[in-house]
């Protein structure tokens, strides 16, 4: 399980200024329903999830391990926010999808609702005890969605 202040600590580690509530966990968003079923069964294989951090320039995304539910040091990916033209979100059944344009490509993740997150994936990956039961994800999700979508110009 991650915990919400080691994600900081890698963050600045690796020299970035992460903001505090603003990160939750995510992954890449499958094309197609043919695509959603194949990554429903691979994800019992092998751990596509990341920690999506949003940081003082910067988005980094921070892979979890796939053989244990802890953090992996490196990220994965850095999108610097100058290049993010704009952020589109889309509700996906339980999930919601997350399209950030950039001058080059598009990136989509999806992240789960925080509504089933205690019950779901995101749930077991953000839940932490620090005096109490917190899950990271569900507390950071409208916020940190709420601030993706400013990001860019708005021109897609």
């Amino acid at each position: 399980m991650a915990n919400e202040r080691k994600i900081r600590q890698f963050a600045q580690e690796a020299g970035y200024e992460p903001l505090e509530g603003c990160c939750i966990i995510v992954k890449p968003a499958p094309d197609n329903l043919s695509d959603k079923i194949v990554s429903f069964f691979r994800s019992f294989v092998e751990c596509s999830m990341c920690v999506l951090q949003m940081c003082k320039n910067e988005l980094i995304l921070f892979p979890f391990d796939p053989m244990w539910t802890s953090l992996r040091r490196d990220a994965s990916l850095i999108l610097p926010y100058g290049e993010i033209r704009s952020v589109e979100l889309a509700d996906d059944l339980l999930n919601t999808i997350i399209t950030i344009h950039t001058g080059e490509a598009d990136v989509r993740l999806t992240t789960q609702q925080k509504a089933l997150s205690d019950w779901r994936m995101s749930g077991l990956h953000a839940t932490q005890y620090a005096g109490g039961y917190k899950n990271w994800h569900k507390e950071n999700m409208e916020g940190t969605l709420k601030a993706l979508k400013k990001l860019g110009s708005g021109c897609p």
